[in-house]
């Protein structure tokens, strides 16, 4: 602009220090009185001040990426600037120099890093020399280099994973029963489950009865006031159909979670599915719990549902709670009528109840005579 007004060159670097601030004015300033006079002499002195080494331009260059909000026009333009300032930095002015600079960038890039520093701290400039630097600099740190390779070769063998057989793509998932992958990466099983990872499942029994060890909880049975809510099922790992196990079930409507003896099958990664529940118990504290496929048979329902495995629970005798995320409303299993009377079979150590099960009266046996053991249910039926 001042060669095009034809300004007089002695009034360039008065011009220019008018709009010249932070670093620039700082470097003029610095200068002596009789140079802050000449144009060409501040010009050189502030782009000093604000060039970088040529490898700050050469990153710059390299990890230069597109943004979104640019073209690719300015792109490629921004692009060629960053790679002439690399270029004039390395003083590179021809097909020669230029091609000393693409060499030993690719020289320095299969080197180690302490010995890409070491050359870049000697400044080296050719092929040749970056050579000679890093073979001298290898040879006076040989003992350093030795223990730094033998350090990485045990450390490599001892992360590198063991070789696994690989599994076959035919196996079937017990849950949606697709091939190509195991219940524990079954994706439809853990949308399913997602929404109720994140939530505490509470358990709402309580227990008066004191603690006792492991073993003489197996042999004892539970409460009597737990009888009405108690079940025989049979339990197996999905898949393991023909080997159940029976175990003692508890209906628990104040649990949203069922939860099952860890030792009541045994559990592998086969059976996982992949994530664990937190449970909140009365103490109101919070413990999270893997979860499990079973394959359950029972009176009140029966199939194949995510279960929580605890090594402990609360009731004795009882290897299964059976909570409302299973058996929904379902407290005791439907009654039925029956053709022929049964009873029930007696239990040694159990309450006898006095109600049995008994048919419907017809009403030919209502109009038979009646003993004292007999007695009239023609105006009632009992299941």
């Amino acid at each position: 602009m001042a060669q095009a007004l034809q300004w007089p060159p002695d009034v360039w670097s008065l011009l220019l220090q008018c709009r010249i601030h932070g670093k620039a004015q700082e470097v003029v300033a610095a200068l002596p009185l009789s140079d802050t006079l000449k144009y060409d002499v501040v010009k050189a002195a502030i782009l000093k001040a604000y060039e970088l080494v040529p490898e700050a331009y050469r990153q710059k260059f390299r990890s230069f990426k597109k943004s979104p909000s640019q073209t690719y026009v300015e792109f490629a333009r921004e692009k060629g600037s960053l790679f002439d300032r690399w270029r004039a930095s390395n003083k590179v002015t021809n097909f020669d120099t230029l091609r000393e600079l693409v060499l030993l960038e690719e020289f320095k890039n299969c080197l180690p890093e302490r010995v890409v520093v070491h050359l870049n701290e000697q400044k080296v400039n050719s092929l040749s020399s970056a050579a000679v630097l890093a073979d001298e600099y290898v040879l006076t740190h040989k003992s350093t280099f030795q223990s730094v390779l033998n350090r990485g070769v045990s450390i490599k063998s001892a992360v590198e994973p063991p070789k696994s057989t690989p599994q076959k793509n035919d196996k079937e998932c017990f849950y949606c029963h697709k091939t190509g992958h195991l219940i524990a990466n079954c994706l439809a099983l853990k949308r399913k489950e997602q929404n109720t990872q994140s939530k505490p499942k509470g358990v709402g029994l309580i227990r008066n009865q004191s603690p006792t060890p492991r073993k003489a909880e197996l042999c004892c049975t539970p409460d009597p006031c737990y009888e009405p809510f108690l079940l025989t099922g049979y339990v197996s790992l999905p898949g393991k159909l023909a080997d159940p196990h029976p175990v003692r079930i508890l209906r628990d409507t104040g649990a949203s979670q069922s939860i099952m003896l860890t030792d009541s099958l045994p559990f592998s990664e086969l059976s996982s599915c992949g994530y664990s529940v937190v449970l909140q118990g009365l103490e109101m504290g919070y413990v999270p719990r893997p979860v499990h496929l079973v394959q359950l048979q029972s009176e009140l329902i029966s199939g194949i549902f995510p279960i929580a495995v605890c090594s402990e629970l609360p009731v004795k005798g009882i290897s299964l709670l059976l909570g409302n995320d299973i058996a929904g409303g379902k407290v005791t299993p439907s009654l039925e009528i029956l053709d022929v009377p049964c009873s029930r079979p007696k239990d040694d150590d159990a309450t006898q109840t006095t109600v049995s099960t008994s048919c419907v009266l017809t009403r030919v046996q209502k109009f038979k005579g009646t003993s004292e053991e007999n007695v009239d249910l023609s105006d009632s039926v009992l299941m």
